[in-house]
């Protein structure tokens, strides 16, 4: 039988499970790890005997946890995996599932970890399908790896049997597409007070001219402080986006796209102070973007929202999705299907008075 030690520490107690099998008086299996519940270790030592008396388990004593697995791919990882993945998988490690010996894994191990991300455990609220989802896309990456890059045994067949079961359970799910646009009465009020802003500091960045451009260039905000003038092509109405976001791959991914007349006036408005034409951090021109909506009292209103504007703008004005794509960079017709079903109502910003007068 195994055993199961508790022991008290600062941020409370972990359960030390240990199960040794001799044979004649020699010991031919000695394994042990640490669970955060009692439960979860009691359930690793039945699962341990289990495998173990069916002959299916591999004795290793440099077993190695989810949670070693997980710091072994950061550490070999080359490319940038971004700030919000590095989160997430930091977030992983406090789970009981980082605990759990990478060869043992079952589905079921799986399905519960996805479980308690939905719960909201190790976070101040349940988590959304969508998010849920994107921690175990994020986990099952890292023990893709296990097998080709460190030579341990994983049966790559739970992460599908993972994902089908939590899918089912409505546990994980795809994000809900949003369709919030900013009004023309929202974006005065908005663009106003940039105005405002900007005449009483000149030391404030131009969000009056930032926020035009983003509607009209459909570029992220991220995107936007990333553009250099080497970038820019006036001549061809065009520019270069760097590292434009990819579900398949982020890195590297650069795409010529192409700039709509208000974004060239736009861009030929700007000071040549550095390299890049908007030299500014993103989260500084998000948090600006946010508070000053909620001064505004304009609610459930994003940046990215900016985005969606555009390419509904794009469509709007007499864009077919093919000529939409040119500009939102987009690589797929399904990404812009859900605004095959708009109608051609003309340009709505042709009397736009903001425009005007930020290219003053």
């Amino acid at each position: 039988m195994g055993t199961i030690v508790e022991r008290k520490n600062k941020s409370g107690g972990k359960y030390r499970a240990q199960v040794i099998k001799k044979d004649k008086g020699k010991i031919v299996l000695s394994k042990s790890a640490t669970f955060a519940r009692r439960s979860t270790a009691a359930a690793w030592i039945k699962r341990i005997e289990r495998e173990f008396k069916a002959g299916t388990f591999i004795n290793n004593q440099s077993h190695t946890s989810v949670g070693e697995l997980i710091d072994r791919v950061v550490k070999l990882n080359r490319k940038d995996m971004g700030k919000t993945k590095c989160q997430v998988l930091d977030t992983i490690k406090r789970f009981d599932v980082a605990n759990y010996d990478v060869t043992s894994l079952r589905t079921a191990d799986l399905v519960e970890f996805a479980t308690e991300v939905a719960e909201g455990k190790h976070g101040s609220a349940a988590r959304s399908p969508a998010t849920t989802a994107n921690y175990l896309s994020h986990l099952s990456g890292c023990l893709k790896l296990a097998k080709p890059a460190f030579d341990i045994r994983f049966n790559k067949q739970i992460l599908e049997e993972a994902r089908e079961t939590t899918t089912a359970l409505g546990i994980t799910g795809k994000s809900k597409k949003r369709t919030r646009r900013p009004s023309m009465v929202e974006l005065d009020a908005i663009m106003g007070a940039f105005a405002d802003r900007e005449a009483h500091d000149s030391r404030a960045i131009p969000m009056s001219k930032i926020v035009p451009f983003a509607i009209f260039s459909a570029r992220r905000q991220a995107e936007i402080t990333r553009i250099l003038w080497d970038d820019y092509s006036r001549e061809h109405a065009t520019v270069l986006v760097r590292d434009m976001k990819d579900p398949g791959e982020k890195e590297g991914n650069d795409v010529v796209c192409e700039l709509p007349p208000q974004a060239v006036e736009i861009i030929e408005s700007m000071p040549r102070v550095s390299d890049r034409i908007f030299p500014f951090h993103k989260d500084v021109i998000g948090r600006q973007f946010t508070g000053t909506c909620k001064f505004l009292e304009i609610r459930n209103l994003r940046f990215h929202d900016l985005r969606h504007e555009a390419a509904s703008w794009l469509i709007e004005s007499g864009r077919t999705l093919a000529q939409a794509m040119s500009v939102t960079g987009h690589k797929s017709w399904s990404s812009l299907q859900r605004y095959s079903h708009m109608k051609t109502i003309g340009n709505k910003y042709d009397d736009w008075r903001w425009l005007s007068e930020v290219l003053d």
